[in-house]
């Protein structure tokens, strides 16, 4: 069997978006996204993050809320 692109699926994840942080803003700014995102575990998080869970259009809204709170708008998804 031949992957190719067709076949990958495209992470949806936020990882770019939290390269983008200040270090001291980092820690807060996590805490608002589990919360913008409904969880409260870390490896849910991660999940989130990497693109392996594609989040809702409420939710990514929300996480996209929190980056412009601290002026991230452009680059925010890994796509």
């Amino acid at each position: 069997m031949v992957v190719t692109t067709e076949n990958k699926k495209k992470s949806r994840g936020f990882l770019s978006g939290l390269n983008q942080l200040r270090v001291g803003d980092y820690k807060i700014a996590v805490t608002e996204i589990k919360a913008a995102l409904g969880i409260n575990n870390r490896n849910s998080f991660y999940a989130y993050r990497d693109g392996k869970i594609e989040p809702k259009v409420t939710q990514a809204k929300a996480v996209e809320g929190v980056f412009n709170k601290y002026g991230i708008t452009a680059n925010i998804w890994d796509v």
